[in-house]
């Protein structure tokens, strides 16, 4: 029942047009030459064909990364190690050739991609940790231990053009609870 009445009403919308912008082409064409990519590295002695050892390598070297230098506890030395290593990482991706054959359920092509989606989200996470300079839930900057005034509270927005990451930040409007309020109704005290 449920399934019906939520996938009737995306169809309602999705006809309607609502929210919806025409496709911009040439950022469809660019992704699906980002996508082949892998198949179009020069075969050199420096750009070995991917293996998924290689690949899983790479993932390896990535989850250490982000876990030691961009984990729970960071400072602006790690999350500068990261940039670089991130950098490292990602050069050796484009290093790795995927050669060009069946593109039908080819999995070590969808580790590849796999591996420039997580190195990309990498950047975006890392780029953010260095925006924010104060502590706030689980993640906490040795560096500036302090959380911040919460009613002046910022969050963080990363985004994308031609490549290149954007990061800034915004006040964050609290349009329910202010900080300092409850929307908890305290129950009547118990006569003795």
């Amino acid at each position: 029942v449920f399934g019906g009445i939520a996938g009737e009403t995306m169809a309602a919308a999705v006809t309607a047009g609502l929210g919806h912008r025409a496709p911009d082409l040439d950022v469809a064409k660019a992704e699906c030459a980002r996508a082949l990519a892998a198949f179009h590295i020069a075969a050199t002695p420096s750009s070995p064909a991917a293996d998924p050892a290689r690949l899983n390598g790479l993932r390896d070297r990535l989850l250490d990364l982000m876990w030691d230098d961009v984990g729970i506890i960071r400072d602006a030395a790690s999350l500068a190690r990261a940039d670089a290593a991130l950098d490292g990482i990602e050069s050796e991706l484009f290093e790795t050739r995927i050669p060009d054959g069946d593109r039908a359920f080819n999995l070590t092509w969808h580790d590849w991609l796999n591996m420039q989606s997580q190195i990309e989200m990498s950047k975006v996470i890392t780029s953010a940790a260095r925006q924010r300079e104060n502590s706030r839930g689980a993640h906490y900057r040795s560096d500036f231990p302090d959380e911040g005034d919460l009613p002046t509270s910022r969050y963080t927005i990363v985004k994308q053009d031609n490549g290149k990451l954007t990061v800034m930040d915004r006040p964050v409007a609290f349009t329910r609870v202010s900080p300092g309020q409850t929307l908890l109704v305290e129950a009547p005290q118990a006569a003795e």
